[in-house]
């Protein structure tokens, strides 16, 4: 089952959703955790304009740019919110 994730700027109220998704299954979240764990290196890449290999990174990438030093979470299309850390999942 298709699962839409987002990424969102947990430093306003309320959060700033990421305007594309980032991910469609549940199975994308080691991937999404670890971009953002690598955030640093998309900002810093950002003037070379890259391409990534897939739209849900080119997404994180572009949200990441926006929100360079912001407190990062991830919630799904219906409201869950998911844990930064692959421990807290099971």
């Amino acid at each position: 089952m298709s699962t839409y994730l987002y990424l969102e700027c947990l430093d306003h109220d309320p959060p700033l959703g990421s305007d594309s998704e980032v991910g469609q299954h549940l199975y994308d979240l080691p991937r999404i955790r670890d971009e953002i764990a690598n955030r640093a290196t998309f900002v810093a890449a950002s003037d070379l304009h890259p391409d990534y290999p897939d739209r849900y990174t080119n997404a994180s990438a572009m949200f990441f740019v926006q929100h360079p030093h912001c407190t990062i979470g991830i919630r799904d299309e219906y409201g869950h919110e998911h844990p930064l850390a692959a421990e807290a999942d099971q």
